[in-house]
């Protein structure tokens, strides 16, 4: 069961600093203009310009992946309740993502579909790592 407990907490760790390390230089370069879509794919959509998604991606989605690495780190009772939370972030982000912008073949799609996986894995892996830590029955595998 421990081994269990430290491979959940392991893949944890890796997936929110994987998100981390990316939605916070994703949104500095979206409000830096650095790198971003044409705005025309804006059009139709409540954004006039990339402002809003990029300080959502900054803030919002790698913040709290931050915040829950560290958190997860020193392995503080909040890490995988925020690790969870900074998933359905990214999922809410990319769902928001495709309502505004769609989903264009190549690059984007596929970066659409990794990152809402990454978050469902956050998610279930969060949920998974607090409902062991509260009941270690509640998984069969001994």
């Amino acid at each position: 069961m421990i081994r269990l407990l430290a491979v959940l907490r392991g893949v944890l760790i890796l997936l929110t600093g994987f998100l981390a390390l990316s939605a916070v230089p994703g949104g500095i370069t979206l409000l830096a203009g650095v790198y971003t879509p044409p705005l025309q794919q804006l059009k139709g959509s409540v954004f006039s310009s990339f402002l809003v998604p990029g300080l959502a991606l900054l803030v919002v989605v790698g913040g709290t992946a931050l915040l829950a690495l560290v958190l997860l780190l020193r392995r503080k009772s909040l890490g995988p309740v925020l690790a969870g939370l900074a998933g359905a972030f990214v999922m809410a982000f990319e769902f928001v993502e495709v309502l505004a912008i769609g989903s264009p073949p190549g690059p984007a799609f596929v970066m659409q579909v990794l990152y809402f996986g990454i978050g469902l894995g956050l998610v279930c892996l969060s949920l998974l790592l607090l409902l062991v830590r509260s009941d270690p029955r509640a998984l069969p595998l001994r």
